[in-house]
């Protein structure tokens, strides 16, 4: 195993992890098999890192790295100690993040590309890493945007990226936590009930609880739903098919005929 990054290997270790608790403790939103689940969506962000190494080699680092060398960002011409601007680095970008899905739900050729996340049937933790590689390459640019304004500190920047990533298998996990714990849990973090109500075919639970990490943007915004309505289905009603599943047509839903009608 020598070579591989840490950060891969803590990624690997959570997915295992999610993916036991989602046998012995699964709340019931899985709905279509594991396997084909799997492969389509490990080929959807297959996909997207394949595009970010060619068009942004280093993304949000690199450009951190670049800001810190030409001394341009807030955290590069204010003395901050480094424990302050590593957290806030992470806080701004959690922020960041959270107006940045608000953005792609807002705007339809955003929403086109999100449209892809959204469109999932069931809901697991391999929905977390389901979109479309065009929103990861847009997701991507914004956040080097944010790293050269903030002058964010680039090791940060590395760790909140493994949150990132670990937060969207987490909450996007088919898991029931406890009872006691949950509701307590989600006075700081954004859970899986949390943000399985955002991925509701009802417009208004879909369009609230955006947050990916921190639970207090919603809060905070006014896009907080504690509850979603009696029978949520998950998904989008408009692509519900089995071929309306499938790799390719994933692919290219955001270019859809569908959209014109």
């Amino acid at each position: 195993m020598s070579g591989v990054s840490p950060a891969l290997l803590a990624l690997i270790g959570l997915w295992l992890s999610l993916a036991v608790a989602e046998r012995v403790v699964a709340a019931g939103y899985r709905l279509a098999p594991q396997g084909g689940r799997w492969l389509r969506h490990l080929g959807l962000i297959g996909s997207g890192a394949l595009l970010l190494a060619i068009a942004l080699p280093g993304g949000a680092i690199a450009a951190a790295l670049w800001a810190q060398g030409q001394s341009l960002g807030l955290l590069n011409v204010v003395a901050v100690p480094t424990i302050a601007a590593f957290v806030i680095t992470c806080v701004v970008f959690d922020l960041m993040i959270y107006f940045q899905h608000r953005a792609f739900h807002r705007l339809p050729w955003l929403w086109r590309l999100h449209a892809v996340h959204h469109c999932d049937t069931s809901i697991d933790l391999s929905t977390g890493v389901r979109f479309h590689p065009l929103e990861i390459l847009l997701s991507m640019l914004f956040k080097m945007a944010v790293a050269v304004a903030l002058g964010a500190l680039p090791e940060a920047i590395v760790v909140y990226e493994l949150i990132l990533t670990g937060m969207a298998l987490f909450n996007h996990a088919d898991i029931r936590l406890p009872v006691w714990l949950e509701p307590r849990l989600r006075w700081l973090l954004v859970t899986p009930p949390m943000h399985r109500i955002h991925h509701s075919d009802k417009p208004f639970e879909t369009n609230s609880n955006y947050g990916n990490a921190l639970s207090l943007w919603d809060r905070l915004f006014g896009t907080y739903t504690e509850q979603p309505q009696p029978g949520i289905r998950i998904g989008l009603e408009r692509w519900r098919g089995n071929d309306d599943q499938r790799l390719l047509r994933l692919l290219s839903l955001p270019f859809s005929r569908d959209w014109r009608d």
